[in-house]
C-alpha cells in the first residue's frame, strides 16, 4: 500500500468537512422554509389520526356541561354524514331546550309550535358548534387558504392561516407549532360584522383512536363560553336521524 502525502490527506478532510457543513445548511434552510397551508392542515388532521380511521367515522354523538354569562347548560349534538346535525340546549335559566335538526348547511328546523325554518346564518351558528367535526373537517369546512404565518402568543408557537368559512367571510385558523393541532379558529359573527368570534381548543384526549378536544372555550366580546365534554362516541350503533314534527 503506498501512503499518502499528509497534504493530501488534510485537503479530502477539509472537502469532507465542507460538503457536510453544505448538507447540513441546505437541509437547515428546507426546514426553515414556510410550509404550505395545505401541508399544515393535513398534518393536523393526522396528528387526530390515521385517514383510515377518520373516513370510517359514519355519525358522532357528543355531549357537553357549559357556562355561559347566563348560567349552566348543556349541549347536545348528534351528526351525520352529509351535512346533518340534532342540536339541544337545555338551559338551568331557562323553562324551554332549544333544539333544531339541520339536513346540510343550507337547510334546517326549528323545534317549536309551529316549527321554524332556520336561517343561512342560524344554521351556520349551530354546525359551529360540532366542533369534533370542525377539527376533522378543517380542510372541507374552510377554503381559499392563504399563506401562513408562525407568530408567537403568550408563549405558544402556532402557524396562523387565513382562510374563509361556509359564508365566505374572512377567518383565520391557529394550528400548534409542537402538536400539528387545530388550536384556535377566529370568525365573523354572522349576526354582527363587527364583532369576531374566537374558539379555542385544549385539553386533548384519545377517543377510539382519535385525538380530540375535551375542552372549548368561545370568546364573543366581553362575553365568554365554556364546554367540558363528558361524552363523544363514534360510530354508534343505534344512532338515528331525526326529524321535526310538521316540518314543511
Amino acid at each position: 500500500m503506498v501512503a499518502l502525502p499528509n497534504n493530501c490527506t488534510c485537503s479530502k478532510l477539509s472537502l469532507l468537512l465542507t460538503a457536510c457543513m453544505l448538507f447540513i445548511s441546505c437541509t437547515g434552510e428546507l426546514r426553515q422554509k414556510p410550509k404550505t397551508p395545505e401541508n399544515i392542515i393535513a398534518a393536523s388532521l393526522q396528528a387526530i389520526g390515521t385517514k383510515a380511521v377518520r373516513d370510517n367515522i359514519n355519525n358522532i354523538i357528543s355531549l357537553a356541561n357549559c357556562l355561559s354569562p347566563k348560567g349552566r347548560y348543556t349541549t347536545e349534538m348528534h351528526t351525520a354524514r352529509g351535512g346533518y346535525a340534532y342540536f339541544k340546549q337545555t338551559y338551568s335559566y331557562g323553562p324551554e331546550p332549544f333544539e333544531a335538526v339541520i339536513k346540510d348547511k343550507a337547510t334546517g328546523m326549528q323545534a317549536g309550535d309551529p316549527v321554524k325554518r332556520l336561517s343561512r346564518e342560524s344554521i351556520y351558528s349551530i354546525r359551529g358548534h360540532a366542533f369534533q367535526n370542525i377539527v376533522l373537517e378543517v380542510d372541507k369546512r374552510f377554503h381559499h387558504f392563504e399563506e401562513p404565518e408562525r407568530i408567537d402568543t403568550g408563549g405558544v408557537k402556532a402557524y396562523r392561516v387565513k382562510a374563509k368559512d361556509e359564508l365566505n367571510n374572512a377567518c383565520l385558523l391557529f394550528f400548534d407549532l409542537e402538536t400539528g393541532l387545530l388550536s384556535a379558529i377566529h370568525i365573523q359573527n354572522p349576526a354582527d360584522v363587527n364583532e369576531i368570534i374566537k374558539t379555542s381548543f385544549s385539553n386533548w384526549r384519545k377517543v377510539q383512536e382519535l385525538q380530540m378536544p375535551y375542552h372549548v372555550e368561545i370568546r364573543q366580546g366581553e362575553k365568554i363560553f365554556t364546554f367540558e365534554f363528558i361524552k363523544i362516541s363514534f360510530n354508534s350503533p343505534g344512532f338515528q336521524q331525526r326529524s321535526m314534527n310538521n316540518e314543511q
